[in-house]
Formats: structure tokens, C-alpha cells, sequence
């Protein structure tokens, strides 16, 4: 598993869009679509605030504000949790039902009833939930149990840890093996085993649905964004191959600054990876476990760091006032802002061959080494949209790509003219590109209504939305991961295997 590019950059950041999120929810699918294929698409939520339970003989099930939670039984292994990428009107749960004589699950959402059926493993609305068959979801006494080191439950129903940091005991259900699980408010489940002495914590999906950036390495993969519900946030970092979910968090980490992340770079050779963040720039050493934060007392222009790009021996760093670069043999950083530039806003950088890109919110640069001067590039005809807000810029052999409020901008990647423009009127169905990532001859495109596949040679376009299996229609951040891509959305994150063969789309 590795990451197609070696640059990050900041998604979508503006206050409308954190209201919108504060007071909406996403939409799914009505009922059974025949675009969406089971298996093609993964959606990976925050499953931490649980709100009932019901168990099957295979399966145990708990809803929660992300979804419904899902535990093997036989393999005693947690699997991705079933959310409106497979049909369910919402992600908020309220209740869950089993019905053992036709094996089917039923869900009570904020957006109405729907009965789950697993050979198909599709989500079909229902007119009503069965009350009858509602799963009792017991109040807990914790006093008759043994907490693990550095959790008490001195406040009636509630359990604390050692930051102080209480959480509801939302219910609890023995299941018919006689083990107990106890849901919470913020801390997912609890399993009490049948010989066991100690509550034990499970730890499954996403600390926070918002997920602006992703990073992939060959067993791990880290999410990182903003929690717009609450003041608590952390990267999240998904271990592949043992299916283990852990969290970094910046507060009760000495050295980390903010986990609120805008961008990811990888540099393997030091075993870093970056992190921009809007409390500075931050190193993370895979290999000691440290981190280290640079920000204006260390050189930086600016606290506020939106992008990054790895380029040889210089990590370019795009701030909310310029760009800086940091030279790592030495450790040493340097301004890099000439007046065309000084005090812009950087939301993306990146490097082909002898040139550096720029997408600012002042149009596009590029600066043409040796020479340290950054140039506008800005076309004769008048008709680019390079010169106003430049949100991401990508590039293959042939062409740089660069994604603007105003459609797809194709540039010759020696720099030399701007070929052509995509949007609207070219099949484009969204002229707000977030960003842009390519494989084969397709240029994927993030944006407000889904996940735009679009062939420049011919093109062909088609759209995924919510109707195909994702998560949420507006993405914020694509990365390539061979046959499969990996999407952050402000309500989750899906992993989509594009390149299935048995595709006819």
C-alpha cells in the first residue's frame, strides 16, 4: 500500500461548510440500487457513541452515531461498520432489532426504519420497526466489575480515565455465550467475558467522521482533519493488517501541538511523516515515537500550515502567509516568499522536474530552479481560471492538473502554455474541484456531489454519489492506492476498489 503522490494539501475549509455539517446529516440511497456493488465500497465512521445493541448467532450489533457496529463472533474480530454506504438512511441509530425466524436485522435511524439482510449485505427502508423485537439495552451497575489500570467508576454510570475524561454508560447486553457488552458515550464498547476478570475496551473506526487528509504506508493507514463536534481530536491510524485502530492525540502528547491535519507527507528514508496542522508544522518520528512541532519561534512564517510537498531534500511548507522551505539534512528553514507570494494563502504545492508549483488564493506560481523567484502563470487568452483561488494541483507524465473553484485547468508540465479547461460545459458536473488524483488514463476529481471519473481523451465522464456507496457526496480528498481508492469526506471515509474488473461502469 503506498501513496501515488509525495505532496499534501488542504481540502475544504470555510466556516459554511462547518455549519453545514453541525446541521446536517447525509443522505443514502432510497432503497436497493443496481449501481452499487457490495464489496467494491467500505465506509469507515466514528462508531465511538453507541446507543443500543442486538446480537445474532453470528454477529453482534450495536448502533451508533456512525452506523451499526459489527462484531464476528466466531472469528471474535470487529468488521467495518454498516452505515448509509450500504443503504441505511442515516448514521445515527437509535435503535436495533433481530428477528431469528428470517434472520434479519432491523435499524431505527433519525431518518426512518430499514431492515438489513446479509446475503446481500444491503439495507431495504421499512414503513415501521418492530417494538417487539427491540433488543433490551439494560442500565449497568459498574461495581461489578474489575476496570483496567487507570479507570475508575466513582461517578455512578459513568466511567473515567486517567486524563479525567468521563463517559456515560449508555447500556449493556449479555449475549447468549454470557459474555457482557457495554455500550458508552464517547468511549464505543466495553466486553466483560464469560471467564474473564477485567473490562475490557474495544477500540474500532475513525476518532471523528471529518477526515481532510489521508496517508498510506505499506500496513498503515492515518486519517487526520478537524472535529467540528467538540474541542477532542486525533489522527487516527488504521493498522491494515492486523485490523487495529489507535489514536495519537495532540493534548496528552509532548511535542505535538495540534491533530487537527490538513496534509500528510511521507519521507520514508528518515522515517518521518509530516503533519500541517493550524497550530504549526509537525514531524512525527515513526521510528523513536517523538514528535516535534515547528512554528513561528522556529522559523515559520506562519502557525497555520495548509500544504506540503516533499521535494528531494526540501519540504516545501505552504502557510496561511507564504511558503517556507525547510532544507532536512540540517534541520534549517528558510522563507521562500518573494513579493509575489509574501502574505498568500497556500492551500497546495507541487514539484515536476526543475519546477515548483504554487496554487495560492491569488492564482498560480511556479518558480523554475535555480532561479528563487516565483512568476504568475497566467495565460494571454484571459479565459483560465488560474488566476483566482487554486484549491489543488496535481500532475502525470504528460500534464499538471490543477483544481480550481472554477473547473480543471490543464497545464504543460515544463510550464510552458495552459493546454485546456474542464468544467461544466465540457460534462464537467461540478465546477468546485477539491481534489484531483490520477490513474491510467482517468483523472479523478473530488467534489460537492461526488466523485467525478472523467477521461480527458474522450470525454467520458461518470459520477459516484451516495447512490453508488459513498459515504458522503462532498470529498475532500482523494488518494490513490492501486486498484482501490481511499476518499475523506466530512462524515467519514470510504475505500472504493475502482479498478474491479467486474466493473462495466
Amino acid at each position: 500500500m503506498t501513496a501515488e503522490h509525495r505532496c499534501g494539501s488542504v481540502r475544504v475549509s470555510s466556516l459554511s461548510v462547518a455549519l453545514l455539517l453541525v446541521v446536517s446529516a447525509p443522505n443514502s440511497r432510497a432503497d436497493t440500487n443496481p449501481r452499487y456493488r457490495p464489496g467494491d465500497w467500505r465506509a469507515f465512521t466514528s462508531v465511538r457513541y453507541v446507543t443500543s445493541a442486538a446480537f445474532t448467532p453470528e454477529f453482534l450489533y450495536f448502533g451508533t452515531r456512525g452506523g451499526v457496529a459489527r462484531y464476528d463472533r466466531n472469528r471474535e474480530r470487529w468488521l467495518p461498520a454498516l452505515t448509509t454506504a450500504e443503504g441505511l438512511p442515516s448514521n445515527a441509530i437509535r435503535r436495533l432489532a433481530y428477528n431469528p425466524a428470517t434472520d434479519e436485522l432491523y435499524a431505527e435511524t433519525l431518518l426512518g426504519a430499514s431492515i438489513y439482510r446479509r446475503a446481500w449485505d444491503e439495507w431495504h427502508s421499512v414503513p415501521d420497526f418492530p417494538e417487539s423485537l427491540a433488543t433490551g439495552w439494560q442500565p449497568v451497575d459498574l461495581s461489578q466489575y474489575q476496570l483496567p489500570f487507570g479507570f475508575d467508576a466513582l461517578d455512578p454510570g459513568f466511567l473515567t480515565d486517567s486524563y479525567l475524561r468521563s463517559y456515560k454508560v449508555t447500556g449493556g447486553l449479555e449475549d447468549s455465550w454470557g459474555n457482557v457488552w457495554l455500550g458508552t458515550w464517547g468511549e464505543f464498547v466495553w466486553k466483560h467475558g464469560f471467564a474473564a476478570f477485567d473490562l475490557v475496551p474495544q477500540r474500532w473506526g475513525l476518532f471523528h467522521d471529518n477526515v481532510e487528509a489521508i496517508w498510506l504506508d505499506s500496513t498503515s493507514v492515518f486519517f487526520g482533519g478537524t472535529n467540528y463536534y467538540s474541542n477532542d481530536g486525533a489522527v487516527t491510524i488504521y493498522d491494515t493488517a492486523a485490523a487495529d485502530w489507535h489514536y495519537l492525540e495532540a493534548r496528552y502528547t509532548s511535542g505535538f501541538a495540534s491533530d487537527h491535519v490538513h496534509a500528510f507527507v511521507g519521507d520514508a528514508e528518515r522515517h518521518y511523516l509530516w503533519m500541517a496542522t493550524d497550530l504549526g508544522l509537525v514531524r512525527y518520528d515513526r521510528q523513536k515515537e517523538q514528535f516535534r512541532t515547528y512554528g513561528r519561534r522556529e522559523g515559520l512564517t506562519d502557525d497555520r500550515v495548509w500544504s506540503l510537498c516533499l521535494d528531494g531534500e526540501i519540504l516545501w511548507v505552504g502557510t496561511e502567509s507564504g511558503i517556507d522551505g525547510i532544507y532536512l539534512p540540517r534541520d534549517s528553514i528558510f522563507s521562500a516568499s518573494t513579493a509575489a507570494v509574501r502574505n498568500a494563502r497556500v492551500p497546495t504545492i507541487d514539484v515536476t522536474g526543475q519546477i515548483v508549483w504554487l496554487g495560492t488564493d491569488r492564482g498560480l506560481f511556479r518558480l523554475v530552479k535555480p532561479v528563487a523567484e516565483w512568476q504568475r502563470f497566467a495565460p494571454q487568452d484571459g479565459l483560465s481560471p488560474l488566476g483566482g483561488h487554486i484549491r489543488v494541483i496535481r500532475h502525470d507524465a504528460t500534464r499538471v492538473y490543477v483544481g480550481t473553484d472554477h473547473g480543471i485547468a490543464v497545464v504543460d508540465p515544463r510550464g510552458v502554455h495552459h493546454v485546456e479547461t474542464y468544467d461544466r460545459s465540457h460534462g464537467l458536473p461540478d465546477d468546485n474541484v477539491f481534489d484531483l488524483a490520477v490513474t491510467d488514463t482517468i483523472l479523478w476529481a473530488a467534489t460537492r456531489i461526488g466523485l467525478v471519473r472523467f477521461v480527458p481523451s474522450t470525454r467520458e465522464r461518470r459520477v459516484f454519489t451516495s447512490d453508488d456507496g459513498l459515504v458522503d457526496p462532498l470529498i475532500q480528498t482523494i488518494v490513490v492506492d492501486g486498484d482501490y481508492l481511499w476518499l475523506g469526506t466530512e462524515h467519514g471515509a470510504n475505500r472504493f476498489r475502482w479498478n474491479n474488473p467486474q466493473r462495466i461502469d
